[in-house]
């Protein structure tokens, strides 16, 4: 009996370790967040605005897809100088119709295995002629804020090559919408503000980025047949040392899950993906931190072994009460105070109402949700471009 409980002791340390890692790494730079930070400056073109191209990929978006190509034509920035092109794959023909009718550029697309790389590729050969200076990627459903480009443009003269922007929520809508706005922010404080105060890389989100075209071109050539294509992008730019900017106040809105079924259904395939980038790169960011001192690309497939924010609440939840009440150790009531201090941290003033509490209340069913959804992920999660159900809203 002494024998089995030295072992779950032994392994009960080693959970303790495990999580407890992943819980003063979220402290860390949710701490960080409360601080401003420095931006990268090299100015080189200061002044002078570029010709941008604005690469929109979409799968059978037709609900969403005509406001984000109307929106994205209202920008400070000279006409003249950047061109929207929506690459529509296995759209209606009516959506088609109705998106010709406007100042974009339709490049219907169709693919065996669809994928938001093939899409995006396909955009970068056919603006080519134009030569231009910057790559925007976008969401069907994100809306760009009028001085967006303007502001991208600002960065790039800076010397940058990789910048993120503000992605934030355009609806609140329910409270799942709220939810899903709240961890949005966490995500932001934590892996693009908290990271570029401690001087680390901002990380990618997939959408809302900006890229020097012949780079991004170069980056993209080889991408392909994979659903998370942005941690491929960005683990090859840290890869070569190339820094990622956060640029805080570029905001683009994004269309937020409204209900616990597209919640988990939108999850479920973001762990899918991080799952195949830890199996696939995690050993090799190992290697570049100790043999290159590459810190960004270690910490980036660091974050692959991150358990999820919301399911680490349920289970730092679970755990942290339990000891209360049974020979667990103590520490995990620290861990759990820690964590749930270190997502209050990293969560907007501007949340902190009465609908905070909503948003809090629905956690259990997104982590029901969720866990359901994770034993449903197959190998090919990480290759399909999938719809998470949308729909245009607007509030007031």
């Amino acid at each position: 009996m002494d024998s089995l409980n030295q072992i779950l002791v032994v392994i009960e340390y080693l959970f303790l370790f495990v999580i407890g890692i992943q819980v003063l790494y979220f402290f860390v730079f949710s701490f960080g967040s409360l601080f401003k930070f420095k931006p990268l400056l090299n100015v080189t073109k200061d002044g002078v605005k570029n010709i941008i191209v604005v690469i929109i990929p979409g799968y059978k978006e037709d609900k969403i897809i005509i406001d984000t190509a109307r929106n994205s034509l209202i920008q400070d920035y000279p006409k003249d100088l950047y061109q929207v092109i929506i690459c529509a794959d296995s759209f209606a023909q009516h959506t088609i119709d109705e998106l010709n009718t406007l100042d974009v550029t339709v490049m219907e697309v169709s693919f065996e295995n669809s994928t938001k790389a093939k899409s995006v590729n396909k955009a970068l050969e056919l603006c080519s002629d134009s030569n231009p200076n910057i790559a925007v990627v976008l969401d069907s459903d994100n809306i760009m804020a009028p001085d967006f480009l303007v502001k991208m443009n600002q960065a790039y003269n800076q010397g940058l090559k990789v910048i993120q922007g503000h992605r934030t929520a355009k609806n609140q809508n329910t409270s799942f919408a709220l939810l899903d706005a709240i961890n949005e922010e966490i995500g932001n404080s934590i892996f693009r503000k908290g990271h570029r105060v401690w001087g680390v890389s901002s990380a990618l989100i997939g959408s809302g980025m900006a890229f020097d075209y012949e780079y991004f071109k170069k980056i993209m050539s080889d991408i392909e047949d994979v659903a998370g294509e942005d941690k491929l992008v960005e683990l090859k730019v840290l890869k070569e040392k190339e820094p990622i900017e956060y640029i805080e106040d570029a905001y683009v809105y994004d269309e937020k899950v409204s209900n616990a079924q597209n919640f988990s259904k939108q999850r479920t395939r973001w762990v899918g993906v991080q799952i195949y980038f830890f199996k696939n790169y995690f050993w090799d960011g190992v290697k570049e931190l100790f043999t290159k001192g590459n810190i960004d690309y270690f910490d980036k497939v660091f974050q692959m072994f991150l358990i999820p924010k919301v399911l680490l609440i349920g289970l730092m939840g679970f755990l942290g009460v339990l000891s209360i009440f049974t020979p667990l150790h103590e520490a995990w009531t620290n861990f759990m105070i820690i964590y749930f201090l270190s997502l209050l941290l990293a969560v907007p003033r501007r949340f902190y109402n009465k609908r905070l509490l909503v948003a809090v209340l629905n956690i259990p069913k997104a982590i029901l949700f969720m866990v359901l959804g994770i034993l449903k992920i197959t190998k090919s999660t990480a290759s399909k471009f999938e719809v998470t159900e949308k729909s245009v809203t607007s509030e007031d």
